[in-house]
């Protein structure tokens, strides 16, 4: 029989032998530490950003206080290739839309047009590099008053700065691993806070990346890469071809403090690629640039030269061939580099080889599908519409361009 202090020494052994088991690892936080453990030896940094030591922590090595905390969140594909990810966003290519606003067939270009496609369709493709023309409205009922033309607002208005932001803000919350550009040219030489509100109303400025406060350029190696961009969700990069104040609005940066551009309005092959736009005082060693990959023709008019796209040569210009070509030698003329953007007009047209010229200046794999909306949105008869593709590739100037280029010529000369 035991006596009442072996019964009691025997319990309390039994409680001692109880919370010592209870405090053993569970083989659910064992595997928690074991998986923490492997997830952090497989851990490298993609991007500059990103710290392995924050996003994976052990556990107690006597699993008593707390489970290992999730992954932070991070980009695992950026612009369509895993390999970007890593990259600065200075040093990959983008292939731009010019006079991305302006919507109509080929037949039209010579009035103003230069894209078939909306812009969704042209981000769906793989635009990725919006250039617009921002003209001061007088009519308009935006907060802005800022209308998107070419040239003139009564040749061909776009519309709003707001519908045209608005429609760019649905896709990039759809594609939050996409990060996109949009190019101002300020036609008007309006405020940057003008540019802002249209921003800030549509809900975009949240999306826009803006360097460290102050900044108005950054030298081409200093850029994020595109994985940290993606990763807190600022995937918008704006630049404005002048009046940029980033003092009151940080995320409207200045173009040509940040990129150099070769001449644009070429009317022959094989193109130029000198250093032909670029900041007063700045050096195109370190900076980023941009490829004027469209031909025109031109015409004289009562004493005027009137460039238009070369419809009957978009197919070849728009080629690979044509676009490697020259992207080759302006590599060969800046530094081994490719450029960051390259403009094209009429984009869709050759099938998808402007994007496959991208994937090779990228050094990603090229992935073939079918580009553009053969049903388009609506007639093209409207100055904003899209409209249906013609197979004809024809630049002559029917009248009613030539009505619309003369109707332009008089109201320009009637405000000079």
């Amino acid at each position: 029989m035991f006596r009442f202090t072996q019964l009691l020494s025997a319990a309390l052994a039994i409680a001692i032998a109880t919370n010592v088991i209870s405090a053993l690892p569970s083989p659910a936080s064992s595997a928690a530490t074991i998986e923490s453990r492997q997830a952090l030896q497989e851990c490298q940094p993609v991007h500059a950003s990103f710290n392995c030591d924050e996003a994976v922590a052990l556990p107690s090595e006597r699993g008593l206080d707390f489970e290992a905390p999730a992954l932070a969140k991070r980009a695992s594909v950026c612009n369509g290739d895993a390999s970007l990810c890593s990259r600065l966003y200075s040093n990959v290519t983008y292939i731009g839309a010019h006079n991305s606003y302006a919507l109509g067939t080929l037949q039209s270009a010579s009035s103003g047009k230069n894209q078939e496609q909306s812009v969704t369709q042209q981000l769906n493709d793989g635009i990725r590099l919006l250039q617009v023309q921002a003209h001061k409205s007088t009519n308009s009922t935006s907060a802005s008053a800022i209308d998107l033309c070419h040239s003139s607002c009564q040749l061909e208005n776009g519309g709003t700065l707001e519908s045209y932001l608005t429609e760019v803000k649905s896709w990039v919350d759809s594609n939050p691993n996409d990060v996109i550009t949009i190019l101002i040219v300020n036609s008007d030489d309006q405020p940057a806070s003008s540019f802002a509100t249209a921003f800030e109303s549509t809900g975009l400025s949240s999306k826009a990346f803006a360097p460290s406060p102050g900044a108005a350029a950054l030298a081409k190696n200093a850029w994020p890469s595109l994985g940290s961009m993606i990763d807190a969700g600022k995937t918008v990069v704006t630049f404005i071809d002048n009046s940029a104040d980033v003092s009151s609005v940080p995320y409207i940066l200045s173009h040509f403090q940040n990129t150099w551009e070769n001449p644009y309005n070429q009317i022959s092959v094989p193109f130029n690629c000198t250093v032909d736009r670029i900041n007063s005082g700045s050096s195109p060693t370190n900076m980023m640039y941009l490829v004027n990959h469209y031909l025109d023709s031109t015409f004289n008019l009562f004493g005027t030269n009137v460039f238009v796209p070369n419809t009957a040569q978009i197919a070849t210009t728009n080629g690979y061939n044509s676009i490697m070509t020259d992207a080759d030698n302006c590599a060969s003329m800046h530094g081994s580099s490719y450029p960051t953007y390259l403009l094209t007009d009429f984009y869709d047209q050759g099938n998808g080889s402007v994007f496959q010229a991208a994937a090779a200046m990228n050094r990603v794999a090229y992935v073939a599908k079918p580009i553009g909306n053969a049903t388009k949105s609506s007639s093209s008869s409207s100055s904003s519409s899209s409209g249906s593709s013609s197979g004809a590739l024809s630049s002559k100037i029917s009248l009613s361009n030539v009505a619309a280029v003369v109707a332009s010529l008089a109201l320009a000369s009637s405000l000079l």
